[in-house]
């Protein structure tokens, strides 16, 4: 049961303290502490730091369902010092033994639990008898059932890669379990660097499925996506250096994508591009047996076509305003009936599962309609109405991030975008951004409406998000906050948000974090002034971004005031024990702190009499290596910024 209470002893200590992020909602707030959490049966799970249970699994257990049982045992022992067994079943378990079934086995089957009619990674898990039953939708599923019995069970969760809390004691009486649950969103993906490289575990934990995770054979089903086709794809499914030598018109005038008009075209040359276009793509739907997503996606910065057969069907096929998604959703619903044919000939068991998807990404981002504004009605050609197995990703990067992206004001673009696609009964995926691109170190102001905006995707009919963060960085203000909260909520958008970002301050933060806490609520009220006095508007984009980070939105009153929570949030860490928690909370608290001294720097350098804007550049630029910053924006070497300000103050 995802995160649906939270312990009183967590609540306590920060009790007194307001959290900013006040839009979010509770669900279940008649349960202990805003949740609800499973009664105690009499039965004696550990007892004295020993048990008598036995981890179950079937006599051919799958990967997984042994990676499930090691990560119970794993825990269990950490939890209550107790060794719990596993064992493979004989077939005279009886629903009286003392077990934890995990997976497919007979004795799930005989009292009858079954969780293959839930959704994509959907799982139950059932008291019978004086034994546990977990069962998934799938293999990710077996998976996260086995993490709800141990967050059920002892509270265990995961706040970072490094950050793991489970209840420690040494007897329990079992849960009397009867849950059932599936995700709101199929694909679920929080793309930045804290889960891209070498942190399986960690993403699995979180229950996410992200493209550019490697997850192991073990750690259920992996991305939904493939590894390949996920964003911009054109030039791989048509490799310019193989085919535009003979067919240049299989490519759009500039060279950067192809030619969409060329491949709708019933010619002998269309035919031949989305031949050897779809030739292509079998190959990759061959090579990835488990994904269900496949892009067919204009590269980047790749603008329109030209030519006269693309301007005569967009403006055939693309809407009031002439658009190339038009044109484009002919051309993949095309390709996407040759695709069905084929699964459904040659391998028919992925027929229903495999998704041919769009990308509505700059120039492709609005829906090929015309809006009736006075009846509010949608009318678009039939040829573009996507097929069945036709999903469109949107990407809104130029949207306000501090508006609900159904603001009629901040975002009406980008809500008439999402009615526009909805009306035409597109299946939709969302690419999202979470961080300023242009500014890594200026804190991001989106906070409140993280919440607001998954709910409408899950509302829309959304089955699939990337919430893209940095790549290439790790020190971002309240980075480690971002990658727990954002996974949370794809899971379960209905989660408190106020007690999500309570806990991660606890057990993150330990006893720093009534500081950083307060810390956080100021740079989300300094915003929200910004906002209202002066039109701050948080945008994504690099360049956005950039020019966004002016002096007039962070007063040095302002950092001054953040600078001195640090100083408490350090006096606090030097009363804890001499440990490595100790060293690890103190460099957690060190890298949100150069955030702060990075825009007071940036802002204000000529403020200070030379020896001193040089003396906090040169310890800024020591401490900042220490804690592994390297980039500023995206793209942009930490390096270079330094050389600016030393170029500053040699002027």
């Amino acid at each position: 049961m995802k995160n649906k209470r939270l312990r009183s002893v967590l609540i306590a200590a920060l009790a007194g303290i307001t959290v900013f992020v006040s839009a979010c909602g509770k669900k279940n707030p008649s349960g202990e502490n805003g949740g609800v959490r499973a009664e105690y049966t009499d039965f004696d799970f550990v007892k004295d730091g020993k048990t008598d249970y036995k981890i179950l699994l079937s006599a051919s257990p799958t990967e997984t369902e042994r990676y499930a049982a090691g990560e119970l045992s794993e825990f269990i022992g950490i939890a209550t010092g107790a060794r719990i067994q596993t064992v493979s079943e004989t077939g005279s378990e009886t629903n009286y033994g003392k077990y934890l079934s995990v997976g497919n086995t007979a004795f799930s089957r005989t009292y009858g639990i079954d969780a293959t009619g839930l959704k994509s990674d959907g799982f139950k898990i059932s008291l019978t008898g004086n034994s546990v039953a977990m069962a998934g939708a799938g293999e990710s599923g077996k998976l996260y059932a086995a993490y709800d019995f141990l967050e059920e069970q002892f509270g265990f969760e995961v706040y970072a890669a490094d950050e793991t809390y489970i209840e420690s004691t040494e007897n329990a009486k079992l849960k009397n379990f009867d849950v059932t649950e599936e995700p709101d969103f199929e694909g679920r993906d929080v793309d930045d660097v804290s889960y891209r490289y070498g942190n399986a575990t960690f993403a699995a934990r979180k229950r996410l499925r992200g493209v550019n995770t490697s997850f192991s054979a073990a750690q259920g089903e992996g991305s939904v996506w493939s590894p390949t086709l996920f964003c911009h794809s054109t030039h791989i499914l048509l490799r310019p250096a193989l085919y535009m030598s003979e067919h240049r018109d299989w490519f759009s005038t500039n060279g950067l994508d192809i030619c969409y008009g060329t491949g709708i075209e019933d010619s002998e040359s269309g035919a031949a591009m989305r031949a050897a276009l779809t030739e292509n793509l079998k190959r990759y739907i061959e090579i990835a047996p488990t994904a269900k997503y496949f892009m067919i996606g204009l590269e980047d910065n790749s603008g329109s076509c030209s030519c006269d057969k693309c301007a005569a069907a967009n403006e055939k096929y693309g809407g009031e305003y002439a658009r190339m998604s038009g044109t484009m959703l002919v051309f993949v619903n095309k390709i996407a009936r040759e695709i069905k044919t084929w699964l459904e000939n040659t391998y028919p068991a992925r027929a229903e599962q495999v998704k041919i998807g769009m990308f509505a990404y700059q120039d492709s981002e609005q829906p090929p309609v015309t809006l009736n504004r006075e009846t509010g009605e949608y009318a678009f050609s039939p040829e573009v109405k996507p097929e069945e197995n036709v999903f469109i990703r949107l990407a809104p990067l130029s949207s306000v991030y501090s508006k609900s992206l159904f603001d009629e004001t901040a975002n009406r673009n980008i809500r008439e975008t999402i009615l526009g696609w909805s009306a035409m009964g597109a299946k939709l995926s969302v690419w999202s951004y979470n961080c300023p691109f242009g500014a890594y170190l200026y804190p991001f102001y989106g906070w409140h409406v993280f919440q607001e905006n998954y709910r409408i995707f899950k509302q829309i009919g959304v089955t699939d998000i990337l919430d893209q963060g940095p790549r290439e960085s790790s020190v971002l203000p309240f980075q480690a906050l971002r990658d727990y909260l954002l996974a949370e909520l794809m899971w379960d958008s209905e989660q408190d948000c106020n007690a999500l970002i309570a806990a991660f301050m606890q057990n993150y933060f330990k006893a720093a974090a009534p500081y950083m806490l307060e810390y956080f609520n100021l740079i989300n009220a300094n915003y929200a002034l910004a906002e209202k006095t002066q039109g701050y508007l948080q945008y994504v984009g690099a360049w956005e971004s950039r020019d966004h980070a002016l002096a007039k939105y962070y007063p040095k009153s302002y950092l001054n005031r953040c600078l001195e929570l640090f100083e408490k949030a350090y006096a606090a860490i030097d009363g804890m024990p001499e440990s490595a928690e100790k060293e690890k909370t103190l460099r957690r608290v060190q890298k949100e702190e150069l955030s702060p001294r990075y825009i007071e720097l940036d802002q204000y350098l000529s403020y200070y009499d030379e020896e001193t804007a040089r003396t906090k550049l040169s310890v800024f630029e020591t401490d900042a290596s220490k804690l592994g910053l390297s980039y500023y924006a995206e793209g942009a070497l930490i390096s270079s910024k330094y050389a600016q300000w030393k170029n500053l103050l040699n002027e």
